[in-house]
């Protein structure tokens, strides 16, 4: 029973037995792991608080081949989290950064993957409150590119040609992306300044504040279609609602 010590971030955690925890990591070295932490409920763990969603640190455990789930040993806290707990759209948008790693994440060692969570969940802990839409979407996009699934939003899905700026243009899920009017394609159509909202998502920069409940619903459908590949997303459903009127 090998002993490995990994950066880790919390991904999800629930009760087991009235004393124990068991918690889903994303870990730097071995990707999404299921772990055990037997004695986390108790009064005065060792593990007190720690081991919350969003938390980041380094995690020791007891790695059980051919077992899925796994012993935690410690876990020595680098970054808390807490905060994107307690306001309603940080803590969706790192729910769906977090359920997409724990549902679709290979499990293997993927630095890029693990920095673009980390990233994302710092982006979202960091972003001014008017400014937390943007910023989630932008991150949720990222993720799903550094998956290999984000549409290119310079060109059209179909035929490979520039698309021109200033001209709407069809999101079209099977193709891919956004389709030119030449190509016709299917699915929702964007006006021009919503195309210019999409390319500012998927681009580096500041995102936009307010993206809209159009561009939410964009990347949720885009990640069933694409991504999940019938795999079903709660946290999906939370995202496109976001709150009342936006």
């Amino acid at each position: 029973m090998p002993i490995v010590t990994t950066r880790a971030v919390v991904l999800q955690t629930y009760a087991y037995s009235d004393t124990s925890k068991i918690l889903r990591l994303m870990t730097r070295e071995h990707g999404p792991r299921s772990a055990i932490a037997k004695g986390a409920r108790r009064p005065g763990s060792r593990f007190g608080g720690l081991i919350e969603p969003f938390a980041e640190g380094m995690a020791t455990l007891y790695m059980r081949e051919g077992r899925d789930l796994h012993t935690l040993s410690a876990f020595d806290l680098v970054r808390e989290r807490q905060a994107l707990g307690r306001d309603l759209e940080r803590f969706t948008g790192a729910s769906v950064l977090c359920e997409i790693v724990m549902r679709l994440a290979p499990e293997h060692r993927d630095d890029r993957l693990f920095g673009a969570l980390v990233r994302g969940l710092d982006e979202l802990l960091a972003a001014p409150r008017e400014a937390v839409e943007g910023t989630a979407l932008r991150a949720i996009w990222r993720l799903v590119a550094v998956l290999g699934f984000a549409p290119d939003p310079a060109q059209c899905a179909t035929c490979g040609r520039p698309l021109a700026r200033g001209q709407g243009a069809r999101f079209d899920f099977g193709a891919g992306g956004l389709v030119c009017a030449s190509c016709g394609g299917q699915g929702p159509h964007l006006a021009p300044e919503e195309v210019e909202v999409l390319r500012s998502l998927l681009a580096r920069g500041e995102p936009p504040a307010r993206p809209g409940r159009r561009h939410r619903r964009l990347v949720a459908d885009f990640i069933r279609y694409h991504v999940a590949e019938g795999t079903h997303l709660r946290s999906l459903a939370f995202l496109e609602r976001g709150e009342e009127g936006a």
